[in-house]
């Protein structure tokens, strides 16, 4: 008869905290930073509106343009569904990265999928064997 008790040297995996927390903190951090030091302000709204396209914000310009159809979060849900594919961890926590960016960053809809699909990838993916 086999021995059904839960045998702990199976399973070694931790929390990736790295994967999971950290770098979607940061990925975090960083859009409410971008949201509210160059997208909300009005005074920098109006200073783009001179020139739109000279500069930095250009840049301004391109992430602005983007809300419209939400590119930003339709990439972070293509991310996620090629990590749920391919099941790779890193893939999972960039997945969540850009998804929350997207959150933040008027892309909600899609980018709640991707960090759906992202959070599980990385939690049901089997860390890399070490040599």
């Amino acid at each position: 008869m086999p021995d059904l008790a839960l045998r702990t040297d199976t399973v070694t995996s931790r929390v990736p905290w790295a994967a999971l927390v950290i770098a979607p903190g940061i990925a975090l951090a960083a859009a409410i930073a971008i949201r509210m030091l160059a997208i909300e302000p009005s005074h920098v709204g109006q200073a783009c509106d001179v020139a739109p396209w000279d500069g930095w914000c250009a840049a301004r310009t391109a992430l602005v343009l983007s809300f419209k159809n939400m590119e930003f979060g339709w990439f972070a849900l293509a991310v996620g569904v090629l990590a749920t594919l391919l099941r790779r961890r890193w893939l999972g926590s960039a997945a969540m990265c850009l998804g929350l960016a997207g959150l933040v960053l008027y892309s909600y809809e899609p980018s709640v999928v991707a960090v759906l699909l992202g959070m599980l990838v990385v939690l049901r993916s089997r860390p890399a064997r070490r040599a």
